[in-house]
């Protein structure tokens, strides 16, 4: 998958005319972010897991003579959240414990630009890819019965769809917005287990939203994120004799980034 974005990146840029108007953003950014991430199974809650990440990153953007735009970004993301659930069937019980998040984000768009003196807007579709480990920590049950923890690698290759706009303002400031859909078109999650190796469940995709809106003065760029993530239950894989898949799944993650632009 990581190769597919690659090839796609750089037909992208092989795509745009050889003479680029000008490198339109720069911005790296901080982010801090609330985030949830449940499972469900035949309508039951199972799990859900909740806390803050953190992640840092940048933004490009470059726009051509002819108003065609691309723009790209690129992220870090880690934390460690707090696990409410219930261990794995047929015997569950409730259990309480941590979970570790560490991962990447990497996103292209092309779109189409029109603006007048103070107002811009700008339809785009794009590819991402998103990986990410998670990784739950030993613990016990309530009856003091010894947890094994484990890790999951995670990864998701989408395209998404939708539109961003500027609006210009007096005194160096603007007001940013952006919002569309995406679509998980390859879900893989990995799980190492003990005897049987490696295991990957494919979890079935899911229309879900993003949406970013905030201001800008002068160079520094204060923005509030909504990011939403949905994957529908995988089919059964058959491991050391026993039925396992990946529930239903979804994550909400709303942020707070704070960006410094160079240009």
């Amino acid at each position: 998958m990581k190769r597919l974005l690659a090839a796609a990146v750089l037909s992208a840029c092989s795509a745009l005319p050889a003479a680029a108007q000008a490198l339109d953003q720069l911005t790296p950014y901080f982010s801090a972010r609330y985030f949830t991430w449940q499972e469900h199974d035949g309508g039951r809650r199972i799990l859900k897991e909740r806390g803050p990440l953190f992640s840092t990153g940048v933004l490009l953007g470059i726009v051509t003579k002819s108003s065609i735009t691309l723009s790209g970004k690129g992220e870090l993301f880690g934390g460690e959240v707090d696990y409410d659930g219930e261990t794995q069937a047929p015997h569950s019980v409730p259990v309480r414990t941590q979970v570790g998040y560490f991962g990447t984000t990497a996103q292209l768009d092309l779109g189409y630009r029109a603006e007048t003196a103070t107002l811009r807007g700008e339809p785009f579709v794009g590819i991402g890819h998103r990986w990410w480990l998670r990784d739950l920590q030993d613990t016990t049950s309530a009856s003091g019965e010894p947890v094994s923890g484990y890790t999951e690698s995670w990864q998701t290759l989408y395209g998404r769809f939708g539109a961003r706009g500027r609006l210009i303002l007096p005194r160096g400031v603007e007001v940013v917005a952006e919002g569309g859909a995406k679509y998980p078109f390859y879900t893989g999650n990995s799980v190492d287990f003990s005897s049987s190796g490696v295991t990957t469940f494919r979890p079935r995709p899911h229309w879900s939203a993003f949406a970013e809106t905030g201001v800008t003065y002068r160079k520094a760029r204060i923005t509030l994120s909504y990011e939403g993530f949905r994957f529908n239950q995988s089919h059964e894989r058959l491991v050391q004799g026993k039925n396992y898949f990946q529930p239903k799944s979804s994550s909400d993650i709303f942020g707070l980034n704070l960006g410094w632009t160079f240009r």
